[in-house]
């Protein structure tokens, strides 16, 4: 008895706080509110549908369903590669957008108005600055003038309920298609705060594209058996490749994007994608404000 306690603690020890920073990571993902304080504060809070019940029950969902990945075998090890692969990203980490420079121009991948949900460019701002492969990512959502991603009698409790669910997601760049996953389902309970712990890839449906020597976009959440380029596919600017969806882990209907020097999502630092698009959005955009509005404009390739 006394040599399996032995024995055992070494190994407690170890798990233990392990297990523990992989939890902060992941509550620091789905719970850090983002955007300079200043301009948290003067900006307006985004309602919750109805489906949610409010903030309390939504929040509880949210960590509750945190805490259970840590139970289910097939989340750690993603979890454990993605925390292994930004851990060694870091030392490509990307601290200004002024420390890179583009090789690629790239162009919102969609039409019409949509609006930041969580994104920016500095550190108070930032999708997940810790997380240097998504450290200048973006979640985009459609909104109307209430910040509602949803039209006005509907709960939220469907998915075809928000605005932006099934809208043509495009290639940002002419590119080569590097990577595709396109059967993970869309998420269960979307508006509820459930961020569904039993996925097969929280990333959800992706597409990956090669724009350059070292420079991917990487679009995710899409709809199951939406995408429509495969792998070793050309691309050019504005081809729709898929729709938007609820895939992986997400609360609400949204669309993933980024830029990262790796094929892999995984292994990746991120950096800030400047075109002539993104200036011309308002400048609220580069600036990373949250629920700044994004629109498109004509491009030439």
């Amino acid at each position: 008895m006394n040599s399996a306690r032995i024995s055992v603690r070494p190994a407690v020890c170890w798990l233990a706080p392990l297990l523990a920073l992989l939890l902060l990571l992941v509550v620091r993902l789905l719970l850090q509110r983002r955007g300079e304080p200043d301009a948290a504060r003067r900006l307006p809070e985004p309602p919750l549908p109805d489906v949610a019940g409010g903030k309390v029950p939504f929040k509880l969902r949210l960590w509750g369903s945190a805490l259970l990945m840590f139970f289910v075998p097939t989340m750690l090890r993603q979890m454990f590669r993605h925390a292994s692969g930004s851990s060694r990203a870091l030392q490509r980490a990307v601290e200004s957008p002024d420390e890179y420079r583009q090789k690629a121009r790239y162009s919102l991948p969609f039409t019409g108005e949509w609006y930041v949900f969580n994104g920016g460019v500095n550190k108070s701002d930032s999708h997940s600055w810790e997380v240097v492969g998504q450290r200048y990512a973006y979640d985009f959502v459609v909104a109307d003038d209430a910040l509602r991603r949803w039209p006005g009698g509907k709960r939220g409790t469907h998915l075809e309920d928000y605005f932006c669910y099934g809208q043509p997601i495009l290639a940002p760049a002419p590119g080569v298609v590097v990577e595709v996953r396109d059967s993970v389902p869309d998420a269960p309970g979307p508006g509820t705060g459930w961020v569904d712990p039993f996925t097969r890839d929280f990333r959800g449906n992706y597409v990956t594209i090669q724009h350059a020597e070292d420079e991917y976009s990487f679009l995710a959440h899409l709809v199951p058996e939406s995408i429509c380029a495969k792998r070793g596919d050309r691309v050019e600017r504005g081809q729709k490749i898929g729709r938007c969806g609820n895939s992986g882990h997400s609360t609400e209907p949204h669309l993933h994007f980024h830029v990262q020097d790796r094929a892999d999502f995984l292994k990746p630092q991120g950096f800030l994608s400047s075109s002539t698009t993104f200036r011309s959005t308002a400048e609220k955009l580069s600036q990373a404000v949250a629920w700044s509005v994004a629109r498109t404009y004509p491009q030439s390739s």
